[in-house]
């Protein structure tokens, strides 16, 4: 196992101890206060986010686009599986022209908190973690038919309390949020997993790993070292390697969180847990590096009380950028214009308390959000022109949801 922690954050690491979930047995990391039940429908408009502006040196089920700027169909069926910090992965079938959820049926996972699923290119197979210590990954076969699960086996996540995984080809990559580290897993021909080929320390808090577009880098922001660690990576044999510049640094206690990439594939937007901001940050294809550009808050104007904010998409148009609010229990909405910079933004209620994930559908219609407090998963119909986003339909349960994802079915 290597190591690219630079001593200062590692003296820091000591100061930053949260953890990253919410239940009994996985690590917790600060919700937003619960409030009162939330305002549905019509978006509320905020002042003018405060930016600022740095010049420093030389990001699961995101949406699909075929081209930059371009939303894509949707598929004929579709199925959602949300998760969280209760024992059950549940779906639910999709309808397209509606965005409406129908609940068909659940397991129970490997694991007493599968808080992060990801599924494979093909929808052939489902990868769970579990938020525990040790921590482990699990496989299970997706039926075509019907989208249900059947369980294959679990491994080693390389580490201790994983908040995320993702499939990347012929591999399964795995942060490790309690023990800092990251870890290459082998998907076997029959979609089971393999012990890690790679296993690094990256940081204090590693909350996500994201492979950058074209598959030679890759990316953790790691919270409680206030960096996102940059590696170089090798899709042929798995193995990570420090960047020659390993770590781009955020501002200090933002808590970098999670990355998304713009369609273009130059620009990224990374969202702090602790600071409630977002950054655009661009991305050098050929050094493999981020730099910040633009940060702002992801609150509205005059939001008080405690927040955390959580989850980043893009829309597949590269029009509209989302982060989730734990605490304002909102989903925040970034016009962007033609260089990736963030606009005035707008608020809107997320359905319930502690708006941990979310995601679009492949053509940016509907976007759905798991409220890991309230329990609850809550489907928005958005409007492409304006970024508003407006409920649809009624609210399913899914027991303290921290995952919810979209899987056409073949």
């Amino acid at each position: 196992m290597r190591s690219i922690v630079p001593i200062l954050p590692l003296l820091l690491a000591g100061l930053g101890t949260a953890a990253c979930g919410s239940s009994g047995v996985a690590p917790t990391d600060a919700g937003g206060a619960a409030q009162d039940a939330p305002v549905t429908g019509d978006a509320q408009t905020g002042e003018d986010a405060s930016v600022t502006s740095d010049a420093g040196p030389e990001g699961g089920f995101d949406a699909a686009v075929d081209a930059p700027g371009e939303a894509t169909a949707s598929p004929a069926r579709v199925v959602a599986y949300a998760s969280g910090y209760a024992p059950d992965i549940q779906w639910f079938s999709v309808t397209a022209q509606t965005g409406a959820l129908t609940p068909v049926s659940s397991v129970t996972s490997f694991g007493t908190a599968p808080s992060f699923l990801a599924i494979d290119g093909a929808s052939r197979h489902l990868y769970a973690v579990d938020e525990n210590t040790p921590g482990q990954v699990g496989a299970y076969d997706i039926d075509p038919d019907a989208g249900a699960l059947s369980f294959l086996g679990a491994v080693s996540s390389g580490g201790d309390g994983p908040p995320f995984v993702t499939v990347d080809g012929p591999w399964v990559m795995v942060a490790n949020y309690t023990s800092g580290t990251v870890a290459v897993l082998p998907i076997k021909a029959d979609g089971s997993l393999g012990a890690a080929v790679d296993t690094e320390t990256v940081g204090s808090l590693a909350h996500m790993i994201l492979p950058a577009p074209g598959n030679r880098f890759v990316f953790v922001p790691c919270k409680g070292s206030d960096y996102v660690a940059q590696f170089t990576f090798d899709a042929t044999t798995g193995q990570l390697t420090p960047n020659a510049v390993p770590t781009m640094s955020t501002a200090t206690g933002a808590g970098p969180r999670h990355l998304a990439f713009h369609p273009d594939g130059t620009t990224a937007y990374l969202i702090d847990e602790t600071d409630s901001t977002m950054s655009q940050l661009s991305f050098d294809a050929t050094a493999g590096t981020l730099s910040i550009v633009q940060t702002v808050s992801t609150r509205a104007s005059g939001a008080t009380g405690t927040n955390t904010a959580a989850e980043v998409h893009v829309h597949p148009s590269g029009h509209w950028l989302f982060g989730s609010n734990r605490g304002d229990d909102d989903i925040v909405v970034f016009p962007l214009d033609s260089t990736g910079h963030m606009g005035t933004p707008t608020f809107t209620k997320s359905g319930g308390t502690t708006p941990r994930d979310f995601t679009l559908d492949k053509a940016g219609s509907f976007l759905y959000v798991a409220n890991q407090g309230t329990g609850n998963v809550v489907v928005f119909r958005l409007d492409a022109s304006s970024g508003a986003l407006t409920q649809a339909g009624a609210t399913e349960p899914a027991d303290a949801a921290s995952f919810i994802g979209l899987a056409p079915l073949p």
